[in-house]
């Protein structure tokens, strides 16, 4: 059996009173299973953009049920567990996926894949794909999703969406 990753830790700076900069918090965020592939941990949401960073309210407590944000921007770890497959999805967002640890394969709908590992960045542009840990080893990667316009094209409409996603296509 692979050992869980620990939680990540989230470290937030905001202001004082005074207008000084200070640490206004500091925890690890608890990962969720989603399914029996993925585990998720959600460390920042803004719900516009550009963010206001005048009062520190944890947005991660007014969380937005979608995997993106379509006014702002997330900031998501994933866990995907050794030898699995996560399901086809899309998401009306630009998403910079940050692998930090491990290795993984990134799917399009079209069969073609790349593999990326601890250091490489795949930015997301609103595709079908799907991610694929092939090794026996956890793979973490950390996604910021930034709200993006709908894609203008005539798309194949193959896998799911985000809100299909969370329920399993239901």
């Amino acid at each position: 059996m692979v050992a869980e990753l620990p939680h990540p830790r989230r470290v937030v700076t905001g202001h004082d009173g005074a207008s000084k900069a200070v640490f206004v918090d500091d925890g690890e965020v608890a990962a969720v299973q989603i399914t029996d592939t993925v585990n998720f941990a959600v460390l920042y949401e803004t719900h516009e953009f550009p963010a206001d960073n005048n009062e520190w309210k944890d947005p991660i407590k007014n969380r937005t049920e979608s995997l993106a944000n379509r006014d702002g921007v997330v900031v998501r770890v994933v866990d995907f567990k050794p030898n699995n497959t996560a399901l086809f999805h899309r998401t009306e967002s630009l998403d910079f996926g940050i692998i930090t640890k491990g290795e993984i394969v990134c799917r399009l709908d079209d069969g073609v894949e790349k593999t990326l590992r601890a250091g490489d960045v795949c930015v997301q542009r609103g595709t079908i794909h799907s991610w694929e840990n092939r090794t026996d080893e956890t793979c973490r990667v950390t996604f910021v999703l930034v709200a993006a316009k709908a894609i203008n094209k005539d798309l194949d409409t193959t896998g799911f969406v985000a809100e299909e996603m969370a329920t399993g296509g239901e």
